[in-house]
């Protein structure tokens, strides 16, 4: 598995986290976490090459939160972070976009339209890095 690039997806929904693993899986090696603790364990533990975001999370801390966290970061300040978000409003857009995120898309996602978005996102942040 080590060709494959490194997905987290950050959703408090388990439905939502095996929606994603299974679709993604194929392609990436997907990561998924739950909560807030999880989420910095996963961190910790590896290298990953795109976030995939939920805004709400139901913990001390938001989707929002932990993306500005991530762009302060010197590891992930180049990462792409995809929020995915029930939440479709034009400040929750705007929250998202100035936390860094890279892409802000409403659930339910479609999923080819989020696996091209991901692969040109993982392109680009390749021939950045070289």
């Amino acid at each position: 598995m080590e060709n494959f690039y490194k997905v987290l997806v950050v959703d408090d929904e388990e439905l939502a986290q095996d929606f994603l693993k299974y679709f993604l899986s194929k392609k990436y090696e997907v990561h998924t976490c739950g909560n807030v603790n999880s989420f910095y364990q996963a961190i910790e533990k590896n290298d990953f090459d795109l976030f995939l975001m939920d805004i709400s999370l139901k913990d001390r801390k938001d989707g929002i939160d932990l993306t500005r966290e991530l762009k302060s970061m010197e590891k992930y300040k180049d990462t792409p972070i995809f929020i995915l978000s029930a939440f479709n409003t034009n400040k929750e857009r705007t929250n998202s976009f100035q936390a860094g995120a890279q892409e802000f898309l409403p659930k339910p996602v479609d999923g080819k339209i989020l696996l091209n978005l991901i692969n040109l996102a993982l392109v680009k942040s390749d021939h950045a890095a070289t």
